[in-house]
């Protein structure tokens, strides 16, 4: 039989961007609430009217198709109308972690090359300290009652309460964008401190979102609930995007606050959220939580780490199902789900492969499938989910990509039943309160610390934030600076969750016969408290 290959290419042609179907919502449900954040409250149509204010202050500057655009910033609904202006035009929305240093910023912007940059007046001094931000476009939001503004600003920089006030008449609607079309860079940091831009497309956030829609009780009419960071795409795109296409409404809150955000969850019956084990965990220790109502909360993914069986059973008394998912930004967020029905019987599970994702265990050394039960392996994936790879790294694209797999540098194991269970990282990454640190990137700075002749990071665990970060440190003079003079050494150079929060002085940092850092000795050192330890 012949089989007829223009239905494929009409799978391929069919506009997948958000912002038109923003755009369908603004016109059919123009009255319903599209975001409510803080004290302010938007519907569909007058958040759409704020996105195509944008998109023609963006489209004047000279943004077209596949231009970077970066917002720097915290949670916010500008955070959210600059990402949809981007994509009504067919350019790439590019937010960084508002944590960073300027001379991260600096870095990061001369990677992505973006065309303008919009910034909240929390962040503008510090871009007014990162080198080069003027060659952009600089947009400052200061029409954000939640936000102060800076008043030495730099005149150059365009004001957002002066410049998105107006929609061009000859505005189009926004651009159809396919499955391979870029929508997200997103740049995450690699072993060596390097970073790697992770490029994700249209085809990769809608996939992400059917699994999401397949595996777990989402619902037209969700109120979904943003508070863990957005530059993230966990926070991004496990809900979040998916309510504006959708047409559900979205809280928006600009950073977590633990009673906050059990007050919210009740106030505004939220369905939906994207949370860490951390925030789980501080929530629960409130004083309000045994009273809070929080039983409107069915769909609730947490990801960034395994979450305790103690914090588990502390929601289910209260009718929550914590369902842990596992996934990087790679994968757009997830490739694996715990069903909410296995959340006890499987705890400490990361779950099955996504419906339309596929996992699998490879040897890291013999590339070989790992099929025994318990045995463990390295996590591949493959799925239309995954991204097709790095932003300019070919040689980092050829290390992370083997026929068609996806290598995710995450050591696991699948027990008799198949359900998958993460037991280290592959690359000794570091995960404190939902955020990645690489030892790599703190060593650097901590080795020109003054009389430092040796050090290493690693991380210990923690029953608030998962891990610290720790530094193992021999000095020349045998000198022993308390942790706060180290912190602030560091201070100048990375974000302040990249900061160690212990440190264990030695004679020398171990290393094996090849000079490499021996870091299991050194985890066995902290974890046994055979050095000095200061915290």
């Amino acid at each position: 039989m012949k089989i007829d290959h223009s239905l494929t290419r009409q799978v391929d042609e069919l506009d997948l961007n958000p912002a038109s179907f923003l755009a369908r919502n603004a016109h059919f449900t123009p009255e319903k609430l599209a975001v409510i954040y803080e004290d302010q409250e938007f519907t569909y149509a007058e958040f759409t009217d704020r996105v195509k204010a944008m998109a023609t202050r963006f489209r004047a500057t000279g943004v077209k198709d596949g231009d970077r655009i970066v917002y720097l910033g915290m949670n916010s609904a500008s955070f959210l109308t600059t990402m949809f202006a981007s994509w009504w035009l067919g350019a790439v929305f590019m937010p960084l972690n508002f944590r960073l240093a300027p001379a991260e910023i600096s870095e990061l912007l001369v990677r992505g090359t973006p065309h303008s940059i919009v910034v909240e007046g929390s962040h503008a001094e510090v871009l007014s300290h990162v080198y080069g931000a003027q060659r952009h476009h600089i947009f400052l939001i200061d029409d954000d009652p939640a936000v102060e503004v800076p008043e030495n600003a730099p005149p150059y920089w365009q004001r957002a309460s002066e410049v998105f006030t107006e929609i061009a008449d000859d505005l189009p609607e926004p651009k159809a964008e396919g499955l391979r079309d870029l929508a997200l860079l997103l740049f995450t940091s690699g072993t060596t401190g390097v970073p790697k831009g992770v490029q994700l497309t249209f085809g990769n956030i809608w996939w992400n979102a059917v699994n999401v829609d397949t595996s777990v009780d989402t619902r037209v009419g969700d109120m979904n609930l943003a508070v863990a960071p957005m530059f993230h795409i966990g926070a991004l795109n496990s809900f979040t995007i998916r309510a504006f296409v959708r047409g559900n409404t979205t809280l928006v809150r600009r950073a977590f606050d633990p009673a906050q955000t059990l007050e919210d969850i009740e106030k505004y019956q939220v369905n939906s959220a994207f949370v860490v084990p951390a925030q789980l965990l501080v929530m629960s220790n409130q004083p309000g939580f045994a009273d809070a109502d929080i039983s409107s909360l069915r769909a609730t993914i947490c990801a960034g780490a395994p979450v305790p069986p103690v914090v588990i059973a502390k929601y289910a008394e209260k009718g929550v199902d914590v369902q842990q998912a596992w996934g990087l930004t790679e994968t757009a967020p997830f490739a694996t789900y715990l069903p909410a029905a296995m959340t006890k019987e499987k705890a400490g599970s990361c779950g099955i492969a996504m419906l339309h994702t596929e996992v699998k265990l490879v040897d890291p050394v013999m590339l070989e499938e790992v099929t025994t039960p318990g045995e463990t392996g390295e996590m591949w994936v493959r799925g239309p989910n995954v991204t097709p790879g790095y932003w300019n790294a070919p040689e980092v694209n050829e290390s992370a990509f083997y026929d068609g797999w996806f290598r995710s540098g995450d050591i696991g194991y699948a027990d008799e039943d198949g359900y998958l269970f993460i037991v280290d990282r592959l690359k000794d990454m570091i995960i404190t309160g939902g955020e990645n640190v690489y030892p790599a990137e703190v060593e650097r700075v901590l080795i020109e610390y003054p009389g430092c002749s040796d050090v290493a990071v690693v991380g210990q665990k923690d029953p608030k934030w998962g891990e610290n970060v720790v530094a193992v440190m021999a000095m020349r003079d045998g000198s022993t600076p308390d942790i706060e003079q180290i912190r602030q050494f560091c201070d100048r150079h990375l974000a302040r969750y990249k900061l160690p929060k212990k440190v264990v002085f030695v004679d020398s940092v171990p290393r094996n016969s090849s000079g490499k850092l021996d870091k299991r000795s050194i985890r066995d050192m902290v974890a046994g408290g055979a050095a000095e330890v200061q915290e």
